[in-house]
């Protein structure tokens, strides 16, 4: 498996069929793919403010705590954890910007 390293931490470049067949529960994982509906942004005010957006990549839920400037049918690379069902991000990618947040 090809290891990409972003930050300080390395990722495991996989299909998205890979991530049912293989066991990378709390894994490092980096997948692409197009936005399949239009990302939810939320406002968190709590004590904290803070931003979340949720969005669909080959059927997997993607968490990410922030708010990357991407809408349905972009293509994207993510990078984070893999727990089993979603993908907490650490970084989305697209053609003209990298959205990173703090870990």
């Amino acid at each position: 498996m090809k290891r990409i390293r972003l930050g300080h931490h390395y990722y495991y470049a996989v299909a998205p069929e890979e991530l049912a067949s293989r066991n990378l529960r709390g894994k490092n994982v980096v997948i692409e793919g197009i936005v399949e509906d239009k990302p939810l942004v939320e406002f968190l005010p709590m004590e904290l403010p803070s931003w979340r957006t949720t969005f669909k990549i080959h059927g997997i839920r993607i968490d990410f705590a922030g708010s990357p400037c991407i809408g349905k049918g972009e293509r994207v690379r993510v990078y984070g954890r893999f727990l089993g069902d979603a993908i907490i991000a650490t970084a989305v990618e697209t053609d003209k910007a990298i959205f990173t947040t703090e870990e």
